[in-house]
């Protein structure tokens, strides 16, 4: 047996056929084709989370809790998609919070002069995408980084808000208007699900799908990972992260009015550490600084999580003050344990 072998080995060598070992691939087991999922971790820590949290308050899984976690972070959660397509391209945009206030204040002031609840949307639709089309040209065409053109944005856009109101809120807002932001739909009768976070649901999956699927929004990916070799294999890099800089300010300009909708009035003060919340979200949930990597799924769960977190400090009485502390030590150990990962990648 062991010279048939040998013979049929040479046999093939005096053929011209080199000889490689290929060993058999172990077929992967249900744990490991889940894990391999970048989402995976993230479902599983949430699941966790939310079973430490009903073992300490009975009151967590209440309907009530849900509709009230689940308005707070709707708005933040269309934000976070521009964000995570700027953040897959290697960019951010620290301005999407004074974009939300100035969007607020701008749909507030056209629906006090009579305009009609559509004129105002897109008004404020509009403020968002003037932002980021103004952000995107000066990163991508005058060469500006997006640190400094974005925290000058923020700062412009944050002014003009205040110097429209002269720092008061606008109020006084037709009831459809409200319902925008207030209303819920009840698919069962005893479990309302309020229509902020419907929308911000059909605008994650649709945005999720594109990312994952749609030619053009892959490109993002590979800008995000190599700029230059994008360039060279014929991507119009310029156009694509301009287009990014302008969802993302299309999603903040979105939240902004539907968060006006919500709190029936336009607060220029209002959505500060946004931009903080939704870059640390998406972060968390598997987007990078460096570019290259993301979902909009990955960055909705981190949302989710950080979420829970804040609730969690909320029913077990821990002071609102230490929000910042504990939010701001898992962004760090979120970027800590992204940029580990890539040094062994690196190293591999």
């Amino acid at each position: 047996m062991a010279k048939e072998q040998t013979d049929l080995l040479h046999g093939q060598e005096q053929k011209g056929r080199p000889l490689a070992y290929i060993p058999a691939r172990p077929a992967r087991s249900l744990v490991q084709r889940l894990l391999s999922f970048r989402e995976a971790l993230m479902v599983l820590v949430i699941l966790a989370t939310i079973i430490v949290l009903t073992i300490l308050s009975p009151n967590f899984l209440n309907w009530t809790n849900f509709l009230a976690v689940s308005r707070g972070f709707a708005m933040e959660g269309m934000v976070v998609i521009g964000m995570t397509i700027l953040l897959a391209g290697g960019m951010f945009d620290l301005s999407v919070g004074s974009t939300m206030a100035l969007a607020g204040v701008v749909c507030a002031w056209v629906l006090n002069q009579g305009l009609g609840i559509p004129t105002a949307i897109v008004a404020g639709l509009l403020v968002g995408v003037v932002v980021g089309f103004v952000n995107g040209s000066i990163v991508t065409r005058v060469g500006v980084n997006p640190l400094i053109t974005t925290l000058g944005m923020m700062s412009i856009a944050r002014g003009i808000a205040l110097v429209a109101t002269q720092g008061k809120p606008i109020s006084g807002f037709p009831k459809d208007f409200v319902f925008l932001g207030q209303g819920v739909l009840r698919p069962l009768p005893d479990y309302p699900v309020p229509i902020p976070f419907i929308l911000m649901l059909v605008l994650v999956i649709i945005s999720d799908i594109l990312l994952r699927r749609a030619r053009y929004f892959r490109q993002i990916y590979y800008i995000g990972s190599n700029a230059k070799a994008a360039l060279l294999s014929g991507i119009n890099v310029s156009r694509v992260l301009l287009m990014s800089f302008i969802m993302a300010g299309l999603m903040a300009g979105l939240g902004g009015v539907i968060s006006t909708a919500r709190l029936t009035s336009a607060i220029p003060t209002s959505f500060v550490g946004v931009e903080m919340r939704v870059i640390s979200a998406a972060i968390i949930g598997g987007a990078s600084l460096a570019g290259g990597e993301g979902t909009v799924l990955g960055s909705m769960l981190g949302l989710i999580f950080m979420a829970l977190l804040s609730n969690a400090m909320v029913i077990l009485g821990v002071s609102v003050y230490w929000e910042g502390i504990i939010l701001g030590t898992v962004l760090v150990l979120a970027v800590t344990i992204d940029m580990l990962s890539r040094r062994r990648l690196l190293a591999a």
